[in-house]
């Protein structure tokens, strides 16, 4: 399924497979946990329903989150700053991969010195889909074709939830000056919040 995921990410945008994403996994998350603890774990049909809302769950986490992320960590660093930054990115997911890794058999299992928490930790695990979602929706841009210097322009003048409409201007102005009348814009842009940074000291 990340196939899938990497040919729409030019196609349908960051943003909007990231925000689909991001709510097709909590639905079957909460599905998974709603049906686990509403239904005896005796009934056939409902454990059949279990398995195929985690495997709707893998398909969308493969064709959204898993490679888009790397995408978005790719392109919203600074080119001065992008190796580090993507150096740390990169640790942190190996970070958080080991503590969730670590965390939840000590969640799940019963037993003394564990929360037995059993199905319902997909409760904790949808909760988690709507940060995602919410996160998505506040700080992450539309950044669909366009090239790095058009990415940090973007950055410098709009917010993530109007980043769409403002993206479609850069995309126009991108076509009429070029990449390097955009690097001119962006240098332009940096020394006028310097000029006015001096102005303010």
């Amino acid at each position: 399924m990340t196939v899938p995921g990497i040919w729409l990410v030019d196609r349908a945008g960051r943003r909007s497979l990231l925000l689909i994403g991001a709510a097709g996994m909590l639905i079957c998350e909460y599905i998974v946990a709603i049906v686990g603890v509403a239904v005896s774990d005796t009934n056939l049909a409902a454990q059949k329903v279990l398995i195929a809302f985690v495997c709707i769950y893998i398909a969308f986490f493969a064709a959204t989150w898993g490679p888009i992320a790397w995408v978005i960590t790719g392109e919203i660093f600074p080119l001065n700053v992008r190796a580090k930054a993507m150096s740390m990115a990169t640790a942190s997911n190996w970070l958080w991969n080991f503590g969730i890794g670590y965390a939840t058999p000590y969640l799940v299992n019963p037993g003394a010195g564990n929360a037995n928490l059993g199905v319902k930790v997909f409760f904790i695990w949808g909760s988690t889909c709507v940060g995602c979602l919410v996160f998505t929706y506040f700080c992450i841009p539309e950044t669909k074709g366009l090239s790095l210097e058009a990415i940090d322009v973007l950055y410098q003048n709009t917010t993530p939830i109007h980043s769409v409409a403002y993206r479609r201007r850069l995309i126009a102005e991108e076509e009429a000056l070029g990449p390097v009348g955009m690097q001119e814009k962006e240098l332009g842009h940096e020394k006028e919040k310097s000029g006015e940074h001096v102005e303010s000291v």
